[in-house]
């Protein structure tokens, strides 16, 4: 049985859309967010609710404790062991994915870069630590260009930061890693299906989305956070959007609630470009809007296993 993806911006229906599915083939899913995957985050991180964790399983929501730092590595071994599960036991495994990059490391595998030795991590972080993110990336365009290139925003501090801890490390730039022969992914066919809803529609819903994380109390599950250790100088999902921004209005620089759901619905629009942009390149894909997408998914079962959509 193919696994099967679905995809799209943030806020365009990847989470109705998955549970329609897995409620009429008989599936279980299976989330590729890098913060869903924690518990203590659910409103800011838009998780799918309880009520709706109720209707089927779901796998890699929300099991995670913020002390257990996720990377992509781990991510593949985890949900490669809960497609296993879910094919073992007959039903279908839908993949939600978030994030592109767990999406691809589990469809594709990752490059061979060696895990980064502690110290080599600590003296990047030192040396990094005070310096504004634009004068990183320029050191990066100077000791790895093509990485720099393909960063979406010059204001990437996490990948900006990747690219220069691995060069530091290995004395091999990162875009020459990502050449070489990836391994560990899925390793099966599997349907892979993109959520396309047009951009005037996906904005309203953003904007919707991030009125409704206010309303629904994200500034508590911040403080909440706060009060057992974790902000964003320790912990990384609490740099996500939605926990930031957050961050900065506990902090009084952002000014009041109105502001914070502006803010917060500006920095959505402008990933959603991001993903977009990201999975438009992605090779596999199938582009269905509202109307198409039930259909392609009635069709999944009825697909020859070994026709391969991705």
């Amino acid at each position: 049985m193919r696994p099967l993806f679905i995809l799209g911006a943030t806020a365009s229906g990847k989470t109705g859309a998955a549970l329609d599915a897995a409620l009429r083939l008989g599936g279980e899913i299976v989330g590729a967010d890098s913060v869903q995957i924690y518990r203590d985050l659910v409103i800011g991180s838009a998780a799918p609710s309880y009520a709706e964790r109720a209707l089927v399983p779901h796998h890699l929501i929300g099991t995670e404790e913020l002390g257990n730092e996720i990377n992509a590595g781990i991510y593949i071994k985890k949900a490669k062991e809960a497609i296993s599960d879910i094919i073992g036991r007959g039903k279908l495994p839908i993949v939600v994915g978030g994030t592109n990059f767990y999406v691809d490391a589990l469809l594709n595998g990752l490059s061979p870069v060696p895990e980064i030795d502690a110290g080599v991590k600590a003296a990047v972080d030192e040396r990094c630590s005070a310096r504004e993110t634009s004068e990183l990336f320029d050191e990066l365009v100077r000791i790895d260009p093509v990485w720099a290139g393909q960063i979406s925003s010059s204001n990437d501090r996490q990948r900006i930061l990747r690219g220069i801890e691995v060069f530091t490390a290995t004395k091999i730039r990162l875009s020459d890693w990502n050449k070489m022969e990836r391994t560990g992914g899925l390793g099966m066919p599997c349907a892979v299906v993109g959520i396309d809803i047009g951009r005037e529609k996906l904005y309203e819903r953003i904007n919707l989305r991030a009125s409704r994380i206010v309303e629904n109390g994200v500034i508590d599950e911040v403080r909440r956070v706060n009060l057992k250790g974790f902000s964003s100088q320790n912990c990384k999902a609490l740099r996500s959007i939605g926990y930031l921004e957050t961050e900065m209005y506990l902090k009084g620089e952002i000014p009041d609630t109105a502001s914070l759901a502006e803010e917060i619905a500006k920095n959505t629009r402008h990933l959603a470009k991001r993903q977009l942009t990201w999975l438009r390149g992605m090779k596999g894909i199938v582009w269905k809007n509202t109307e198409e997408i039930q259909k392609f998914m009635d069709e999944i079962r009825l697909e020859p296993e070994d026709d391969k959509v991705h």
